[in-house]
């Protein structure tokens, strides 16, 4: 691994697919009215362009509360606000990002939409905006465009917009001064990799009050690590490449890599064969320590998630989910992860899981189904797997999603 990347390519060489004609209007279907505020909810992509909220997740079953069709593109990526989860940022591998509200009532998409497509040219002069990973957090969020950086967005008065407070110096790939909002990653670190889709915020600040967060290219083979998220003045101040961060399963969405729930600088990444400790505790050298192999073959993970008390995490790879505990003493004394328990929720030959994500009561949800049947997945709720087994509780049918990487759950700490 080395901590910065070598200048071998010219970004400015490099092409890109055109921008989409005008979007079609996005929609939302009520599929029950909430009488209270939910305990506990979902958003996770479907077939198209489409997008579930659900609630219930502590229940016998996840019950299905809106489905939103964003008209066109790709529904690749969705976030939950950690901090109340009464919002949420969708993304469809579009220049648009599409802010949701009211998710633990009525979840609606609102009034206004944020318009990406100012940032073309960040990669490349024929590269156009395309959102494929997001992530928030409290009144601040990071967009990917499949580009190379990250767009800032902030929420003022109840409305999330582009954070123009946010300024990069010098010219874009297209010779165009870098709009308002957008994170340059070209003129520091990231002189190779090109089009960055995962994105993750820390969920505690450093001490000196500022957030990290990681983007990553994976088909690059590699992440950058941005310093002070969330200000006015967010920079790229590290990057990490090589052949462990190959990944395709988990090249678009918010899937792959997770940081601990108390820590501010120690995540746990997804790699080509399984998975590593990442530590940013001098965010200028990133590292990754303790890698572990998940399963047999070929079959790369396609998604990760940590428990709420830190100490157990769950793998998904192909059919079969993986739960591992000392994830503690891994992390913090290089000690080595425990596998605890693997399991299939479907004996057929086709079965695959896209996504996991632990929630703060011990749970885990799963999103999985036939892949050679995109109408037959579903979300299911599964208790025990931190005791070493499994138990399957409910599942909601929904439709298969185009990637892993949409499912987010709150509260999940």
């Amino acid at each position: 691994m080395s901590a910065l990347v070598a200048a071998n390519a010219d970004a400015a060489t490099q092409h890109h697919r055109p921008a989409y004609g005008p979007a079609a209007a996005p929609t939302v279907r009520a599929e029950s009215r909430a009488t209270h505020k939910a305990g506990s909810v979902a958003l996770f992509g479907a077939q198209n362009s489409r997008f579930h909220a659900a609630k219930g997740l502590t229940g016998a079953k996840a019950r299905k509360t809106a489905l939103f069709d964003l008209g066109s593109g790709t529904s690749y990526a969705a976030a939950i606000n950690p901090v109340g989860g009464k919002d949420g940022l969708l993304c469809a591998d579009r220049d648009t990002v599409y802010p949701v509200h009211h998710l633990r009532t009525e979840p609606a998409l609102t009034a206004t939409n944020i318009d990406g497509s100012g940032f073309s040219g960040e990669g490349g002069p024929t590269f156009g905006f395309f959102c494929e990973g997001v992530a928030m957090h409290g009144s601040f969020a990071l967009a990917t465009g499949d580009s190379q950086g990250l767009a800032q967005l902030i929420r003022k008065h109840g409305h999330w917009k582009i954070d123009r407070r946010v300024q990069s110096p010098g010219l874009n790939e297209a010779g165009n001064p870098h709009r308002p909002g957008w994170i340059d990653f070209r003129n520091s670190l990231a002189k190779v990799a090109t089009e960055f889709n995962n994105v993750v915020i820390a969920p505690k600040a450093q001490h000196n009050g500022k957030y990290l967060a990681v983007a990553i290219d994976r088909l690059d083979q590699t992440l950058v690590v941005v310093q002070g998220a969330g200000t006015g003045t967010p920079k790229a101040v590290g990057a990490l490449e090589g052949a462990a961060l190959a990944n395709g399963t988990v090249n678009d969405g918010n899937t792959g890599i997770a940081f601990l729930p108390s820590s501010p600088n120690r995540a746990v990444i997804v790699t080509t064969k399984g998975f590593a400790v990442l530590d940013l505790r001098t965010p200028s050298h990133p590292r990754l320590r303790e890698k572990t192999e998940v399963g047999v073959g070929s079959i790369q993970p396609s998604s990760l998630t940590i428990s709420a008390n830190g100490d157990h995490i769950a793998v998904s790879a192909g059919a079969r989910v993986y739960g591992y505990r000392n994830v503690v003493a891994a992390v913090t004394h290089g000690k080595p992860f425990h596998l605890q328990t693997s399991f299939r929720l479907h004996p057929g030959g086709h079965e695959s899981v896209s996504d996991v994500a632990y929630t703060s009561h011990k749970r885990l949800v799963v999103l999985h189904g036939d892949s050679n049947s995109p109408a037959d997945w579903f979300l299911t709720l599964v208790d025990k797997v931190q005791a070493g087994h499994h138990a399957v509780r409910g599942s909601t049918r929904t439709t298969q999603p185009p990637q892993p990487g949409s499912l987010s759950v709150w509260p999940a700490t």
